[in-house]
This record gives structure tokens, sequence and C-alpha cells, in this order.
């Protein structure tokens, strides 16, 4: 372009924009957007993004948007067929239209169409005005027609191929012709996409040399005697008046559109109007880019002086009127004797300090004071870190807002305040707990509304002191057997480190992603995946190596590698340096609003991805020890999410098989294979197996092929074969899937609820992974409200009476106690007991309880 000495007017090819990023996209294999409503967003989210690199790239100082009108053109009057070879715009793209013009409205870009000519017309005709009248011209799309605007002064600009410039020379190597004759290019070679029919037989390479040699298509269909090749001589003779229709087609029209460069001034973004369309289409990232709004209300916050001052706030809240808590952190975010905010009145909030704090210890201890808090569990280990054993902490914001939505994104005081009331939260913790207090006046008629009460009344928030109590006891590890682990996977490392640069016949950085794709898909010519990862490098993800290994040793090799320095970085030289130098023992963090199903999930460290079916696993399972003289306890759900499907699908042969106490995955075998089960091979169960798990997680003819390393016909006649036996279960997974399209959310046995927004997407792919989604979050998530609802419970086993053995872990479907040499045979009944009677379903519950000096062994 060389340097602008002109102020720009950006014209924005809107439509041809949408639809090019909407159709890519889609081809791409992404996964669509969606809100929590089920509405698409992707072509907004793509467009907006555009529009934002815009303004950052080039700050335009002019700038509009060209829609095309809806009304039928004046090309379609010259030819009815005129873009008839078009698809009808998809509905979930059609949908989305409306909130692009209202993002424009909120960035203030103004909005230009006309009736009766198309966005091309308008673009070209503003282009030409604005370039005549001194102005440079940006012409934003990846429309090739407008190619033939180009100039010195008019340069289309692509988004859509990393921002490629095109200037008159750069058209001449794209297109073979000057810009001026673009038109007449395609009045010859025609142009399938707008259905402009083109000369019969005149291909592209025969339209460039023929407007070459003759200027135009006027001075080619003029001198079509000089044609040397016969085919094309007669097409030029033959089709006059079709050739001229397609460059009146191809050309750009003049628009009698009254304009002003004065109406298209760039202009400062409407934040508000912004906002309110990211919020609806929830663009969370975006939100939080824009920044909260200034709060404009009146706050009354002080610091309480004295306690005669406290007593006497507290003597003012109303008997029952529950009190927002919010106790502040270090800025490492460690416990620390601080200030603790507390507010009864939204707008009104109270801080009381250290000092201050022996006089509140007997409020926050007293039971009949209901108080609420933004992460209950949290508070109490704080409370706890400070010498107060705290009760009354009867409602929990961020487990309310994880009840409603599902979203482990969404829970976090500062995240609800940005979210819901467009605000930045301080450091003050009278902010915060003015903040929580107004959230709960939010949250907790929605609670109580959509029928959850029970849920978090009877699970979740006794759990967040099970939780609480559990992570401030720990669980004991053995740095010598980690050293020891340490050593043995640093030799097992080096020496897969030589065979793998041996069968690659060089050296390299196997941990390079860059590195490994040049040695498996350059040099060893592997076939290579179409998936790129970043950078447009190829993709070694797991899933692309796996598909690789059986055929290919240096693959499995480095999928072994891979395991083995994820395992020895991850738990065995990591573990030693978390223990708490006071207790010395390693606590980790259990999140209940940490997976959309209801699961618990762990961090700081994650002690439910230590994989249980591999050796070295297994291994690092062994540095886990009780104290000194005692033993640890495991007890585990026996395939619980099968007998859940069993209950829930009320199929006969399930339920036979689980009250008998059957061997499911040879029933499976037996029944799908038609043979007694005596003559079940170990191979076939194995197959049954993960037909069995695979059904609950929705497993696809083709995903079964690939787990067995069968052909896809053959896994599809064995899924065929399952749901003629196993007939309850087909119609359980239909009537799932049926209902939830209706609903838009799936429900486990105690009410916990999801969205399911994809379930009636218009796209194959988010529909198909949305409905295998439908049928296992009810059974993952009753399985998961089963081991919360049996924790709440053993936990006030061991309480009441008085054990001195504790809880440890929670696995997903496994529990871990430590237990006092005395106690083991009471508290295996008592575990056992709890467990399998948490709740009663259609067949029996059955655990496995097994003790010993570690984890790994405690059978």
């Amino acid at each position: 372009m060389g340097q602008v000495t002109h102020p720009r007017f950006f014209l924005i090819d809107t439509f041809g924009f949408i639809f090019r990023a909407y159709h890519a996209r889609a081809r791409s294999g992404a996964p669509p957007m969606r809100t929590s409503t089920g509405l698409s967003t992707e072509a907004v989210y793509i467009f907006n993004n555009m529009l934002r690199k815009l303004s950052k790239q080039y700050n335009p100082p002019y700038i509009a948007a060209i829609f095309e009108s809806g009304a039928p053109t004046h090309r379609m009057e010259d030819f009815a067929e005129y873009k008839a070879n078009r698809a009808e715009t998809p509905p979930d793209l059609l949908e989305q239209i409306p909130y692009v013009r209202r993002v424009l409205e909120a960035m203030q870009i103004p909005i230009l169409e006309f009736p009766g000519f198309e966005a091309d017309d308008v673009i070209g005709t503003l282009g030409r005005r604005a370039e005549k009248d001194g102005y440079d011209v940006v012409i934003v799309s990846s429309d090739k027609d407008m190619l033939q605007l180009v100039t010195d002064r008019v340069a289309m600009l692509n988004p859509a191929k990393d921002d490629e410039w095109y200037d008159p020379a750069k058209v001449k190597a794209f297109m073979g012709v000057e810009p001026g004759q673009v038109a007449d290019l395609l009045a010859l070679m025609g142009d399938a996409i707008d259905n402009i029919p083109g000369a019969p037989g005149i291909g592209e390479k025969g339209a460039q040399n023929l407007i070459e040699r003759f200027g135009s298509v006027e001075a080619a269909l003029e001198r079509a005697g000089e044609v040397e090749r016969k085919a094309y001589r007669e097409s030029l003779q033959n089709n006059v008046e079709r050739i001229r229709m397609s460059k009146r087609l191809a050309t750009i029209a003049e628009v009698p559109i009254e304009f002003s460069l004065e109406a298209v001034k760039a202009q400062p973004v409407d934040a508000a109007l912004l906002k309110a369309v990211y919020k609806e289409l929830e663009f969370h990232s975006l939100l939080k880019e824009l920044g909260p709004a200034e709060d404009a209300r009146e706050r009354d916050y002080r610091v309480i002086q004295g306690p005669d001052e406290l007593k006497q706030w507290l003597a003012g809240v109303p008997a029952g009127t529950p009190v927002a808590v919010a106790i502040s952190k270090s800025a490492e975010g460690e416990f620390s004797l601080d200030t603790v905010g507390l507010a009864w009145q939204t707008g009104q909030a109270r801080a009381v300090t250290p000092e201050n704090l022996a006089c509140l210890k007997p409020w926050l201890e007293d039971a009949r004071a209901p108080k609420i808090a933004c992460d209950v569990k949290s508070a109490l280990l704080m409370l706890d870190r400070m010498g107060v054993n705290a009760r009354g902490f009867d409602h929990d914001v961020m487990l309310y807002a994880f009840l409603l939505d599902a979203d482990p994104s969404g829970c976090a005081l500062d995240e609800q305040a940005r979210r819901r009331l467009d605000l930045k939260l301080g450091p003050s913790p009278e902010q915060h707990a003015d903040i929580t207090l107004e959230i709960w006046q939010h949250l907790a008629p929605a609670v109580e509304a959509r029928g959850l009460v029970e849920l978090y009344s009877s699970i979740e928030l006794p759990l967040a002191r099970v939780l609480a109590r559990m992570e401030r006891t720990g669980i004991r590890i053995d740095p010598v057997e980690l050293k020891r682990l340490s050593a043995l996977m640093e030799a097992e490392i080096a020496r897969l480190t030589a065979e793998i640069h041996t069968l690659a016949g060089k050296g390299f950085n196997i941990s390079s992603p860059q590195q490994l794709g040049r040695v498996l898909f350059e040099d060893l010519k592997l076939p290579a995946p179409v998936k790129y990862g970043k950078g447009k490098t190829i993709s070694t993800a797991a899933d692309v190596l796996d598909e690789l290994a059986a055929d290919h040793e240096i693959v499995r090799k480095v999928l072994e590698y891979r395991q083995l320095t994820k395992l020895k970085g991850t738990y065995v030289d990591a573990l030693p340096a978390l223990l708490d130098p006071q207790t010395g023992r390693l606590h980790t963090s259990f999140n209940q609003t940490g997976a959309a199903t209801g699961r618990l999930s762990s961090s700081n460290p994650n002690l439910q991805n230590i994989p249980i079916r591999t050796a070295l696993g297994r291994e690092i399972r062994a540095a886990f020890v009780p104290r000194e003289g005692w033993k640890l306890l495991v007890a585990d759900y026996s395939q619980i999410e099968l007998r859940l499907l069993a209950h829930m699908s009320d199929d006969p042969l399930l339920l036979e098989a689980f009250r008998t106490g059957e061997d499911i995955h040879t029933k499976t075998a037996s029944e799908v294979l038609g043979i007694p089960p005596l003559m079940v091979t170990p191979e076939a169960r194995r197959d049954a197996k993960a037909v069995n798990f695979g059904i609950v997680y929705g497993i696809s003819g083709f995903g079964l092929a690939q787990q067995l390393g069968i052909s896809r016909a053959e896994a599809e006649k064995y899924i065929k074969n399952y749901f003629a036996r196993y007939m309850g279960v087909r119609r359980w997974l239909d009537a799932t899937i049926a209902e939830v399209r209706k609903s838009g959310v799936t429900r486990t046995l105690f009410g916990r609820e999801r969205p399911i927004p994809d379930i009636n997407s218009r796209n194959v792919n988010a529909r198909g992974f949305a409905e295998r989604t439908a049928v296992n979050s009810p059974l993952q998530g009753t399985a998961a409200d089963l081991i919360k609802l049996a924790m709440v419970r053993i936990d006030a086993a061991l309480e009441t009476g008085g054990h001195r053995s504790a809880m440890l872990l929670q696995v997903h479907d496994e529990l871990v106690f430590e237990c006092a040499p005395e106690e083991i045979d009471e508290v295996s009944r008592l575990v056992k007991r709890e467990m399998e009677g948490a709740y009663e379903l259609k067949v029996p519950l059955l655990v496995d309880v097994g003790t010993g000096v570690n984890w790994r062994d405690a059978k």
C-alpha cells in the first residue's frame, strides 16, 4: 500500500464476511458456539472480533458496514436464475443477523443498504465517490467480485486470509487480469457461486488469455473470428447475448444513494449497549475485557471501632435475618488473620478488624445466627485458622449459582459480580460482603423456584463442611518412596529417549510438538493428520498419535515417554514440595463447582488424575500412607453407572443380572453373541465391557471400532445386537433425549439440572455431542450425588460415634479413609452400610472395601 497520506474510509462487506466465516468454521470441525439457551453465536463472535481487530490495527477514521437490503435486485430482473445455486441461509446463521446489527449499533458503526441493489453495488458506489473526494478506500471483504474496484487509491483487505491486502499488482497476480478487467473475466469464465453463466466451454485460463489478448469482453466478441481455437471462437460467436448479460451481472453498478462522509465518521463505542449484547450472547471473556461499569450507587462502608460498636451493630440485625460474611485473604491468597466484612442490608457493610475478632467469635459460632458466604467451605477453613469453629453458614451463593447454571466458570464472587451486577470487586471485605448479600437476594428465590432447595440443603451445603474437614486433615505421603520412583522413572525416560532417537535416526527434543511433528510426518513420512496445532503446525496431540500407535513403534514409545514424563513431573517430583510444613501432610482442595455433571474435582494437587490402570500409576498410590500404626481404608462403588442405567432404564436383563450378582460383562457378551456364559472368552468379555461402559457415554460405531481395533461395520453390528437384547436401554436412551429436547436440561435422580443447549442444534456434530451428554449426565450426575450423600452420612456417623478415623479423599466413585487400628472393622462396616444404603435403587448398590498400609495395597 505504501505510505498513507489520505484519510481512510473502510467499507465492510458484512454479509459476505459473515457467510464465509460461518462456513469456514463449520468446515474446520470446530464445535459451534451456543448460549445456555441454545442461541447460535459463532458468526456474531467472529464478526465482532474482526471489528475489534480492525479498530485496533487501523483505527479507521471513517467506517461503514454494508448490508444486503433483502429486496429483489436489478440483476434478478435481468436473469431470473442469478444466484439460484446458492443454498438457503442456514437458520442458525439467520438468527444471528439481528445480533450482528446490534453489535454494529453498539460500536456506532453506520449500517448502509439500498433496495434493489446488492452490497457490492453500494460498496462500489461509495468507494468511487470517496476516492473522487480524495480519500483512500479499504474494502473489507473476501469476495473476488470486489477486486474490480481496486485502484491505486482503493484496496481490498481480506481478514479471512490473515489480513491479505490487494492492490492492482496483487489483483493481477491473483486473477491474471487487471482490476478493471475482472468483470470481463467473470463474464467469460462464469461464476458458479453467483450462477453467472459465462461462455460455454471457456474456463479460467482461456478467459484470462482472451482478455489479455483483446482487453475486454466487447472487443473479444467483436473480433471473435480471429480466435484460433474453434471451441472458444464458436462459444463467443454463438453466445453473444449470454456473455453480455454475464458481464452486466458481474459488473458492480452505480447506486443512487444519498451519502455524506461526515455520516460515517468513526464514533466511540457505546460500552453500555455493547455490554448488553455481550451479556445476552454470554461472551464472558469479551465482557471482562470491557471492564465493569462504575458503581454509581452510594455505599455506606465503615470499619467498626471497638467491641461496643460491634455488639451494637450485631444487636441491630433483625432476628433470623441472614448476614453476609466475607473474609479477606493476604495478597498471596494464603489464610491470614485479617478483616471480616459483614452486611445485612445492601449498600451498607461493616469491617471487623483482627483486634475485634474475639468479640465477633461467639456470633460466628452461633448456629442460630444465619450467615451467607460465597464458598462456605473456604470460609469455614479460614475461620478455623483464626480459631473460630464457625456455624450457621446456611447460604452459599457459589453453590446456588452452580446449581442454577451448572457453569464452573461462573461461580466465583468476582465473576458473579461482573456477570450479574456488572461490577468489579476491589479488595474491600465490606464490598465483598455487600455484593455477596446482593447476589444472594437474586439467587435464593431462583433456587427455591427451580425446586433445588432439597438438593442444596441435604447434599451440597452439608458436604461443604465435610470437604473442609477433609482438606484440613490432609493425607500423608512417603517422600522416600517417591524419590525411589523418581530415580526409576528417570532411568526409564533415558532408555525411551535413546530408543526413540534410534528409531528416528537422529536426536531431537521429544517434548517439542514442532520437532516431533517434523520427525514423524516429514522425516519418517507417517500419515499426517488433517488436525493442526498452534501456529499451524501438524498436531501431535494424544488422539492423533493414538491412531498411529498400533502400526508404528516410535509412536508407541513417544506415548509411553509422555506418560512417564507427565507422571514424574506432575506427581513424583512435585508432591513432596507441596507438603504443608506445619502438618507434614498433603492438603488438596476439593471443588464442588468444578464439573458441570456435579462431580467433585481436585486441585493443588489434582489427586483424581493418578492413572490406576497403569503399573506406574499404582506405584504412585503406594506413596500415599496413613499415620504410623494406622491403615488406609478404600471403599469403591462397583459399576455404579451401569447399576444406575439398570435402575433408570428398567431393562429386565440388566435388572436380573445385577439382582442375581451375575458378572455384567460376561452377561452382555453372552446375550450379544448368543452363547452360554461359560463359553465367553476373556477377549469377548473385554469387548462387552467396552460396549457396556461405552453405552453410558453414547459411544458410536466409529468410537467402538477404534477402541477394540475392529472394523466399523463389526462395531456397529455389535451395538445393534446389544440394543436388540437390551431393548429397555434403547427405550430409555430415546426417551431421555426426547425429554431433553423439550426441556433443554438433564436431571439426576436428586433433581440436579444441567443445560444442554445444543440438543436441538442444526449442526449434526454439535447435536450428536449434546445427545451423548444428555444420556451420560443423569448417570454420572446421579453417581456424583450418591457418593456426596454417602460422604455426608459417613462423616456424621464418624462424628457421632466419636471415631478417630477420618475421611481423607474422594476420587469420583471411591473414598479413602485413615483408620485407627482398633476401629478398622467397625468403620469398614459403617462405610459399606452408608454407601450401599445411600439411596434405594431397583438393583443393589455394591461397595468393595479394602484396607492396607498404603493406597495401592488397600484391598
